[in-house]
């Protein structure tokens, strides 16, 4: 669950769109711009999304198949009542501690560790393929073979 993808992100890229940028210093000043004139009021609002997705979550045993909660963060804003923080039903709580305790946390550990070796192998590739120079012409059946893969 990242923050950043419940509309901080969003929010930023569309304050920083409206300067064009010519250059990657441009472009770099604009979202440091963006980012400073991004209201706060609304990030406050976005962390008590973040804190409801992650409650939704622990209820669908961790999974993501859960709508995000509209909890009228605007009109409780307004009235100066948005809370810092959500409240964890006790229930909740109870579900999400035997969830984590059914949790075999070695064979976890050796799935990540696997993901983690396969996505290093992935990103050295990437690397590889960044470093090929697509504009010349010695390397245009690698290009071809890799249109055709869809990469």
């Amino acid at each position: 669950m990242n923050v950043l993808d419940l509309g901080f992100i969003a929010g930023i890229q569309s304050l920083q769109h409206r300067e064009s940028a010519r250059s990657i210093d441009d472009l770099i000043a604009n979202v440091a711009n963006a980012f400073v004139d991004y209201p706060l009021e609304s990030l406050d609002r976005t962390f008590v999304t973040l804190q409801s997705c992650l409650l939704a979550m622990v209820d669908v045993a961790g999974d993501n198949i859960y709508k995000i909660p509209h909890l009228s963060k605007t009109k409780i804003a307004r009235q100066g009542l948005l809370p810092r923080n959500v409240v964890c039903p006790l229930e909740l709580l109870d579900k999400g501690r035997a969830l984590l305790s059914s949790v075999d946390a070695v064979e976890l550990d050796r799935t990540f560790a696997k993901e983690l070796a396969d996505l290093q192998e992935l990103n050295e590739l990437s690397s590889a393929l960044e470093s090929i120079a697509l504009d010349d012409v010695s390397q245009y059946d690698v290009v071809v073979a890799l249109n055709d893969l869809g990469i």
